[in-house]
């Protein structure tokens, strides 16, 4: 082979990754990121231009009356060309940059996974595991199961979960409460200390008040318990609290979903936050005629090829997004009709096969897309659970028997509200109580669910 051909094929390998790395970036941002992205590919890629609106709406907006009140009504501001003055595009970008969502636990977490030592594979796996962090800053899926879904190494996943749990805020990437305390406690120096072994070896104890109890199992003297029981409480439950969305006016529907008059469930795209792009014809024609300097033709070829790539990456995501979004309606059809507690199991990797693509094709697609139906706005990703078996154990798939997470979680939030205040239902009632309504699962898994739920303990909601 040849050297030129050889630098031929190297090259269109390169421009091929690079469309892929654009698509993938695409497909993963949220409504913000994305307006934020294509702000600035207008801003940097003279062959891009926003088309404008040219709906009749749009056009009947159109200013009327005199120069001096179209002066008043701050026409001035633009020159003569129609471009804003200078001084209007500076207040106008700083409003822009002054009013922007408060910085997220995720975007906190990818700042320092850009400066962390990390490279290759590992710092892939940890920014999935970054990825797939809950609002508390707790794994919503295991390390296991990313590692064996995504085909990272054991070594490659243990290095970044390592790094995870040494980042800020302290306790992020924790299986659960229980393990969010032991992490803070390590990050203050503490592992060897009667807080640590508290936690680790007597967490029903301590759940449950009963402390003689836990200080008989350390080895420890009362009054000891009680100055290690001040350390633990001054941890917090929940690391992500102080980047905790609060309703976040930000939030922008990606999908609605409406039943028709007819009784259809509808799947709309939102599209308002996107604009219109397309190439600028001026710059089109130079290159057609080939006109201008050798470096200015190169330039402009690059930058027609990096329109086109994000154009491109636009359509391919919305694409993605609605076929997606439909999907999920058509399994979850029970849900949509009659509310959460209908929600079934189903994994990434069915919905993957039926749209015959990669499951990581999924998993970002659902990645920071809401969806806005009659039961209020929920997170794509929230439709995914790998539920519970009939004999009360995680299951894998979307089995005959299996039940969501998610529609266990709100039967038990049905229960607890309706419980004797003074004789509140513990994990083992509670399953109990779940079991009568057809949901045989372990006390353990009613453990989990309620603390995810952040829910208390019966002994704590006593008298609540």
């Amino acid at each position: 082979m040849s050297e030129v051909s050889l630098q031929h094929g190297m090259t269109r390998q390169m421009v091929a990754g690079q469309s892929m790395q654009t698509g993938m970036q695409i497909l993963q941002a949220s409504s913000l990121e994305l307006k934020q992205l294509i702000r600035q590919a207008l801003e940097t890629n003279p062959l891009l231009e926003d088309v404008p609106d040219a709906s009749p709406e749009a056009l009947d907006d159109e200013p009327s009356g005199d120069l001096d009140d179209m002066k008043d009504d701050g026409w001035n501001e633009f020159t003569v060309e129609g471009h804003p003055s200078a001084e209007a595009a500076a207040r106008r970008d700083f409003m822009y940059e002054s009013v922007v969502a408060p910085e997220s636990l995720k975007s906190h977490l990818m700042d320092q996974a850009v400066h962390s030592a990390l490279t290759g594979r590992s710092r892939e796996a940890l920014l999935l595991l970054i990825d797939s962090l809950d609002d508390r800053g707790f794994l919503t899926e295991s390390p296991e199961e990313l590692e064996e879904r995504e085909c990272f190494s054991m070594k490659d996943m243990g290095e970044a979960l390592a790094v995870l749990r040494g980042m800020d805020p302290p306790g992020v990437g924790a299986r659960d409460l229980r393990d969010s305390l032991l992490i803070q406690l390590e990050q203050r120096g503490l592992k060897r200390s009667l807080a640590f072994r508290l936690v680790k070896r007597c967490w029903r104890e301590l759940a449950a008040h009963k402390y003689g109890e836990a200080a008989l199992l350390l080895g420890a003297e009362p009054e000891e318990v009680a100055a290690a029981l001040e350390i633990v409480r001054s941890l917090t439950p929940d690391p992500g609290c102080a980047y905790a969305p609060g309703g976040n006016p930000h939030i922008l529907p990606d999908v609605v979903v409406e039943e028709s008059a007819s009784g259809e469930l509808e799947v709309t795209l939102t599209s308002e936050y996107l604009p219109k792009l397309s190439m600028n014809e001026q710059y089109m024609e130079m290159m057609a005629e080939g006109s201008g300097s050798r470096d200015l033709r190169q330039y402009l070829r690059k930058a027609f090829r990096e329109g086109q790539e994000l154009i491109r990456a636009l359509d391919m995501r919305q694409e993605t997004i609605l076929k997606l979004a439909r999907a999920i309606v058509r399994k979850q059809e029970a849900f949509f009709r009659a509310g959460p507690s209908h929600l079934k199991a189903m994994g990434m990797e069915e919905i993957a096969v039926e749209l015959g693509v990669h499951v990581s094709t999924v998993s970002r697609a659902c990645r920071d897309k809401y969806l806005l139906c009659k039961w209020g706005m929920r997170e794509l990703r929230s439709f995914f659970s790998s539920g519970v078996s009939a004999g009360g154990e995680a299951a894998s798939g979307a089995g005959e028997n299996s039940v969501a997470s998610g529609a266990v979680q709100e039967l038990m939030r049905a229960l607890i509200a309706a419980e004797n205040p003074a004789k509140p239902l513990s994990d083992a009632r509670l399953a109990a109580a779940l079991q009568e309504k057809g949901v045989n699962i372990a006390r353990r898994t009613v453990a989990k669910y309620r603390e995810q739920m952040k829910i208390l303990p019966a002994s704590l909601r006593k008298g609540i």
